[in-house]
């Protein structure tokens, strides 16, 4: 695991509970940024949707936890807002709980036992065994969970 990832679980470790506490999950952490400015955004949700409300109680109580904490060297943006409708997925809970759906998945390289493809787009069969089952063509792929670096809902429109 990198610098950057660790932070990343630093940050997920901190965020977490204080959601948790709101009766919020926390689905995914992002930290990015550009022009030198890091952005940390937090994706939150819960049963019915979140609220401009829960987007800003989160924002203080989880500031404040960082600023304790301290896991992120020199000043950031905080933005919290829901997963939309590219919703990240990162847990063996979201893999199982969005079956059915059509997704996106990147690995962080190529995967042998995947005919060392590192991007699947297909119909999201389930997770089993750390695996991630992907059904891209009529092709099943079983793409181990420590190994992708991003997945997200992928949106359809009819």
């Amino acid at each position: 695991m990198g610098r950057k990832e660790d932070i990343l679980e630093k940050i997920r470790a901190v965020a977490g509970p204080v959601a948790a506490a709101e009766g919020l999950e926390l689905v995914e952490v992002e930290l990015g940024g550009a022009g030198g400015r890091t952005t940390l955004r937090l994706f939150i949700d819960k049963a019915g949707g979140v609220s401009l409300e829960d987007c800003s109680n989160i924002s203080k109580s989880v500031s404040a936890a960082l600023d304790v904490e301290d896991p992120l060297a020199g000043a950031y943006d905080l933005e919290v807002s829901s997963p939309g409708l590219d919703r990240p997925l990162r847990t063996p809970e979201h893999f199982q709980k969005y079956a059915g759906q059509k997704i996106r998945l990147k690995t962080y390289g190529p995967i042998a036992e995947c005919e060392n493809r590192k991007t699947f787009v297909g119909t999201l069969k389930g997770f089993e065994g750390g695996k991630v089952t992907v059904d891209v063509d009529g092709k099943l792929f079983q793409v181990p969970h420590l190994q992708i670096s991003k997945a997200n809902i992928e949106p359809v429109f009819d």
